[in-house]
């Protein structure tokens, strides 16, 4: 690692950074499992799989019609504040006129409204839906549209403190909902979902005031700037739709093919096993900073980071792997047991993508998103197959062991790539070295002084950027609340 530190004379704050980003997700982090034990405790797996069906449903419906508009809008919101409001006001018709259609279109095609079960062609993708249920996924729809996007148009006018409190507020409605009308009386599958729209409305209206406060808010679109994001959108989506359905698809599958009771077990294992990458999707993000500056050693930077990510996956796959059944039991309940099986089963491929996490954003950062976006199909389409070949024999293991696949065969596409833009060798990027430590050690010193306040001011990024605002840019899986 020293040799990162000394091929910029800046580099020092590499990993200081990477370590303040994932300081600051921590919060986040227990807000959304503290959600998900209250949620599985009340409503029991076969409910837990129903609620999870409809987040997943409404969130990948919106990243698909949002058509990249949530990535666009923060260089565009950056740009000035008049287009920022341009932005805003794309952002809000686009949600309400696009995502309208949508909430309508999709009806259409679960078959509703009926009074009987529903029968519509995509009731077949995503059945043990009720007609209630599955419109509550597409009201959702939105909502979760402006999220994403107003969202990131906070962040381009730097809006940072705003932004996390945001996120924050989200997840701490949905608990402090659940266990207020818990304790007031039985928590229904239905009243969750209600639980949620609520907070896609509170969450939408926070949103609104910054952008107010900002001088940012406007109903009037721009054709001229809603064509530059729809043109930036092409570029990202199908690359973001081929990464979210290969962390999701298994569980469209396990309902299609199983029960929708496996779905909400296995939402716990695919819930625990993704929190080991909190780590690798914040020195990804670090590396994408890196990556887009000409003046950096890129690929040395990515080999340093991609060692010490997949050292610090394998430091703590370890519990997980010797403990994750005990824990699922205790903390979830008997019923939820078989997750901790399967978690087991799906840890090799959670540590080895862990490569994808970092080596991604180099090659998008090295102008070659058209091949990060080949090698995100090529992992979804081995997930799909593996999952169907698996998944009706072996249930939520079959799953477990098929993302373990597709996720270590995209890692080593993603290695491969990576060696022949950068040159480094296998060796010099998966192998930690001694010296990677001792920095680590004293960086981790460094950083929680600051942390604790015997060291004052942020720590900073080339160009003016702040560690804060540079993970706040994340979209993790296992997100959902």
């Amino acid at each position: 690692m020293t040799e990162a530190v000394r091929g910029s004379g800046r580099g020092s704050t590499l990993v200081r950074d990477a370590l303040v980003t994932i300081a600051t997700r921590f919060g986040l982090a227990v807000l959304i499992f503290a959600t998900d034990i209250v949620l599985a405790r009340l409503l029991g797996p076969a409910a837990k799989g129903r609620f999870t069906l409809v987040l997943l449903f409404s969130q990948l419906a919106a990243l698909v019609v949002g058509w990249g508009m949530d990535s666009a809008i923060g260089i565009v919101a950056g740009r000035s504040r008049d287009d920022a409001r341009a932005g805003f006001a794309n952002a809000l018709v686009w949600s309400a006129v696009v995502g309208g259609f949508t909430v309508v279109l999709s009806g259409l095609l679960y078959g509703l409204p009926t009074d009987v079960r529903p029968r519509g062609p995509l009731a077949v993708v995503v059945p043990n839906l009720s007609a209630a249920q599955f419109t509550y996924a597409a009201l959702a729809i939105p909502g979760e549209m402006f999220f994403s996007i107003g969202l990131i148009a906070l962040l381009g006018r730097q809006r940072v403190a705003a932004y996390s409190a945001i996120r924050i507020l989200r997840r701490l409605l949905v608990l402090v909902l659940v266990v207020g009308v818990a304790a007031i009386a039985r928590l229904s599958l239905d009243v969750a979902l209600i639980v949620n729209l609520v907070t896609l409305i509170v969450t939408a209206i926070a949103i609104a005031g910054v952008a107010i406060r900002d001088g940012t808010a406007a109903v009037r679109p721009s054709p001229a700037v809603l064509s530059e994001e729809l043109r930036f959108g092409n570029r990202a989506i199908l690359g973001s739709i081929a990464e979210r359905l290969q962390f999701r698809a298994d569980s469209f599958i396990i309902n299609a093919v199983r029960s929708v009771r496996e779905t909400g077990i296995y939402s716990v294992t695919s819930g625990l096993a993704e929190t080991l990458w909190y780590i690798p999707n914040a020195l990804g993000t670090v590396m994408f900073s890196r990556a887009v500056d000409p003046a950096a050693d890129a690929g040395r930077i990515a080999a340093v980071l991609t060692r010490t990510t997949i050292a610090v996956a394998l430091v703590t796959s370890i519990p997980a792997f010797v403990l994750g059944p005990r824990i699922v039991r205790i903390v979830y309940g008997s019923a939820f047991a078989d997750a901790g099986v399967a978690l087991r089963l799906i840890l090799p491929g959670i540590v080895a993508y862990s490569v994808v996490a970092v080596l991604s954003r180099y090659i998008v950062g090295r102008g070659r998103p058209g091949t990060g976006t080949l090698i995100l199909l090529s992992g979804l389409a081995i997930n799909v197959i593996a999952n169907l070949l698996l998944v009706p024999r072996f249930g939520i293991n079959g799953a477990a062991a098929s993302s373990s696949i597709s996720y270590g065969l995209t890692a080593i596409m993603t290695l491969v790539v990576f060696r022949r833009l950068s040159g480094r060798g296998v060796t010099e990027t998966l192998v930690i070295r001694a010296s990677d430590l001792r920095v680590l050690r004293g960086l981790a010193g460094a950083v929680r002084a600051r942390l604790s306040g015997r060291r004052g001011g942020p720590v900073a990024l080339r160009g003016g950027e702040t560690a804060a605002q540079i993970v706040l840019t994340e979209h993790e899986p296992g997100e959902e609340p």
